[in-house]
């Protein structure tokens, strides 16, 4: 099944590129980065990209989660940061509200639906 092409702004992919190098087990977020649009101005506001907040539900579960999509640095569950290298993160990036993604994470096959993506909260990391 072919995927959707998915959005990233030029200064998320540049740094997920990087940490891409940086980091062990990033496979899966090459992959999504070979296949994104890169967006050299402003990313529609409903386009999860690094420091969204957004709200998703886990169709084979039922469960509703709303979460920050972070760098690994500054991810905490506790707090509902999730970091971009999780399996879940990774699938994320770059969809949009209403997508519903196929991915394949630890306990299997699930699909995540994305009910709301709110706006950056820190611009300034972007500065």
């Amino acid at each position: 099944m072919k995927k959707k092409q998915i959005i990233v702004s030029l200064h998320d992919y540049e740094i997920l590129k990087t940490l891409c190098y940086e980091a062990p087990a990033t496979d899966k977020l090459k992959e999504e980065l070979e296949r994104a649009v890169v967006k050299k101005g402003k990313v529609p506001d409903h386009v999860v990209q690094v420091n969204s907040m957004l709200q998703f539900r886990d169709e084979r579960s039922g469960t509703v989660r709303s979460v920050q999509l972070v760098l690994p640095a500054m991810s905490n569950l506790q707090e509902g940061k999730l970091s971009i290298l999780s399996p879940i993160g990774t699938a994320l990036l770059g969809y949009s509200t209403g997508d519903v993604i196929d991915w394949e994470v630890p306990a299997g096959k699930t699909q995540l639906l994305i009910l709301s993506v709110g706006q950056e909260i820190d611009r300034a990391l972007k500065a």
